[in-house]
């Protein structure tokens, strides 16, 4: 099948591929009233500890140089003994692992042995209480990693994979097996300390990441680590915070990193960590700038209320700092969306407050002003080509065809804001799109890159792999893979090139 004929049969047509910035296109997707398959497939759980290697069959044809491991992590095991859990960042994580060799794909995966997951095996039932469920008559958590289950994404880190959470430690995973190799201790007086999962690495391999801690003092700390490939974590900077809240990523420019606290404030005493959380929307958000050569550097500056998942971008122009980030109205996503995606009571149509949408913050270091825009494109889960660090650079992540209407992710979207160009490809009615990771393409003049990832087809009931020319969004997929089973939705994961030492 050549690519023209593959594309037409094989997915949905592009849609507003150049478009003003901040304007989000909305085509009427074909076949839109037709009855929505069952989306809950998406978080069915997994029950078995591993799942064996299947190829996938494929569609299109996969670029020469695209050769080596893409990985998954998310939350596979979601209820055991007839108990399930409430909301979606409790289950255990399982790491997928598609092998891209030639014109071959393989899966596998396998669940974190983490210390939670082995008792909990042995007893047949949940045993500790989750950051968004409590389980009656469960088990007192001795430390932060009692309870933990490393779900959320993947790093490399010296010929390893480090599965991450971001409540507790980091778990050692063998890239080639799978199989965990223990708990990752940076250092001895650093054990069970809070590791986000959205670490940020340098060019030189200089890796830096936060841990959160609302419920450390009167108002929280946020703790800064800096690690270096040589000699290991060389940094951990305590940051006393104005407010307890909530934070899951943040942003780095060459000077800066930029930490985004929404209004959503701490308070102790509730059943689970989630629900500790109330919104206080009357309240500014509070971005705090550090100071990359003096960690004890902060400054404070205030922005309109909103709620952020994830950064995208984030660089020095001037005496400003600009950053990227995928901007909720406030936090009822995490709150009452990933609770009502568990119980299985949401239909397939977000509501506006499940929707993130791509803004930026322009912070001026010395006046101490924040300019905020909110655009009108849906986006989440964004990613970049970390080669550049300027305006220059495109963010990519998954959006929706419909923006009137807007279904489980069901497109992958771009922006270039220096040009004011989006993107965007949507896929065939009952398809799920999960985050797309840039893989760079050396010496190859036709294109700087690939976006790599993973997608669910409801219909199908088939997990599979999409390859796109990051240069061509809207011309579709230049390759599809697909197995002959599901596995559920995750959350991040990282590409590791054929003899690229992780």
């Amino acid at each position: 099948m050549d690519k023209r004929q593959f594309l037409k049969t094989s997915l949905g047509v592009a849609a507003g591929s150049m478009l003003p910035f901040g304007v989000g296109a909305r085509t009427a997707q074909a076949g839109a009233s037709t009855p929505q398959p069952d989306w809950s497939l998406g978080w069915k759980s997994i029950n078995t500890d591993t799942l064996p290697p299947v190829a996938l069959s494929l569609d299109g044809e996969l670029p020469e140089a695209l050769t080596g491991s893409l990985y998954r992590n998310g939350p596979a095991l979601l209820e055991r003994a007839g108990l399930r859990y409430r909301h979606w960042f409790d289950g255990d994580g399982m790491i997928q692992h598609y092998r891209i060799d030639g014109q071959r794909v393989t899966h596998e995966a396998r669940f974190v042995q983490t210390q939670k997951y082995l008792e909990e095996q042995a007893a047949g039932r949940f045993l500790y209480s989750a950051a968004g469920t409590n389980i009656p008559d469960g088990e007192a958590s001795a430390n932060n990693d009692t309870g933990n289950v490393a779900n959320i994404s993947l790093l490399p880190w010296n010929s390893e994979l480090l599965a991450l959470w971001e409540g507790g430690s980091a778990y050692r995973i063998d890239p080639t097996t799978l199989q965990t190799l223990g708990r990752k201790d940076w250092r001895d007086d650093l054990r069970h300390m809070p590791f986000s999962a959205h670490p940020l690495r340098e060019r030189d391999g200089t890796l830096w990441n936060f841990g959160s801690a609302p419920y450390a003092g009167r108002n929280g700390k946020l703790f800064v680590y800096k690690i270096t490939p040589r000699d290991g974590m060389v940094a951990a900077q305590p940051v006393t915070l104005p407010m307890a809240g909530y934070i899951h990523s943040f942003a780095m420019t060459e000077k800066f990193l930029v930490f985004y606290f929404g209004p959503h404030r701490f308070t102790p005493g509730a059943d689970t960590f989630v629900d500790s959380f109330r919104w206080a929307g009357s309240e500014a958000s509070r971005v705090l700038l550090v100071d990359k050569n003096d960690l004890t550097s902060h400054r404070w500056f205030e922005a309109p209320a909103g709620f952020v998942f994830h950064c995208a971008h984030a660089y020095d122009e001037g005496r400003d700092v600009v950053a990227q980030m995928c901007l909720y109205p406030n936090a009822d996503v995490m709150q009452t969306g990933m609770v009502e995606l568990m119980a299985g009571t949401r239909g397939a149509h977000y509501p506006d407050y499940a929707r993130a949408r791509f803004a930026e913050l322009r912070l001026d270091v010395q006046g101490g002003a924040c300019r905020s825009t909110t655009t009108d494109l849906l986006m989440e889960f964004p990613g970049i080509d970390a080669r550049f660090d300027d305006r220059s650079t495109s963010v990519f992540g998954v959006g929706h065809s419909d923006a009137e209407n807007a279904t489980f992710s069901d497109s992958l979207v771009s922006v270039n804001p220096q040009s004011g160009a989006t993107s965007r490809f949507a896929f065939d009615p009952g398809h799920i799109v999960e985050e797309p990771l840039f893989v760079a393409a050396a010496d190859n003049r036709k294109t700087s890159g690939w976006l790599v990832g993973t997608f669910l087809d409801l219909p199908a009931k088939q997990s599979g792999v999409y390859v796109f020319d990051a240069d061509n969004l809207a011309a579709g997929p230049v390759a599809m893979a697909r197995m002959q089973r599901s596995v559920p939705l995750g959350f991040h994961g990282c590409f590791v090139g054929a003899g690229q030492n992780t």
